[in-house]
């Protein structure tokens, strides 16, 4: 039996002295959208016999930049590490998002995470996916790191007869304003499970 496990900052060992295949983001709900991102992740981790990480943050980013005015989480951190386990994921890479990690350019955070630390051979992303503290990292950006660092970069697909649910495409943000209007059927729906508190 699998048994996922988590690794907090970089001050942690390597995952793995080979590599892994990763992927990167809040994951907030781990509704539908992130775990057809997640099963791309493992799959392709199977396929090249090297071990998935998902990695997240710590805060997530909002609640450092907007405090209380950050939009309420639909899983704790404790209820997305549970949620995320049953993926058949080997690692969640836990970095605390601080002043010092938000101010890291992207091509630093490529260089320092991605590539020095975690040694990753495939990264799988959403179309629209950006990170760094200059706002400059992107998909065409980590192509481009890629071709200089040796790995490859995915896009998940993001058609809409694959990700759209009742005429709206399925986000984080969407099933909050579900839970708002009372609507727990639907937000049920595109979390692909019943919503829960705990």
């Amino acid at each position: 039996m699998l048994v996922m496990r988590l690794l907090r900052g970089l001050h942690n060992p390597v995952v793995e002295s080979t590599g892994c295949v990763a992927t990167i983001g809040n994951f907030d709900g781990v509704h539908l959208g992130h775990q057809r991102i997640i099963e791309q992740v493992t799959v392709k981790g199977k396929a090249l016999s090297l071990p998935s990480v998902v990695i997240i943050f710590e805060p997530q980013p909002l609640e450092l930049f907007k405090g209380h005015d950050a939009p309420a989480r639909l899983l704790s951190f404790r209820e997305k590490f549970h949620a995320l386990s049953v993926y058949q994921v080997d690692y969640v890479f836990c970095l605390k998002f601080d002043a010092s990690l938000s101010r890291l350019t992207a091509r630093s955070f490529v260089e320092q995470v991605l590539v020095d630390h975690l040694n990753v051979k495939h990264l799988v992303v959403g179309d629209d996916f950006r990170f760094g503290g200059d706002r400059l990292g992107d998909f065409p950006l980590l192509v481009r790191a890629g071709s200089e660092m040796g790995f490859s970069v995915e896009k998940t697909p993001t058609r809409k007869d694959q990700l759209e649910h009742f005429g709206e495409l399925i986000s984080s943000t969407r099933i909050r304003a579900c839970l708002s209007a009372g609507d727990f059927d639907l937000a049920s729906k595109l979390l692909g499970r019943v919503y829960g508190i705990s």
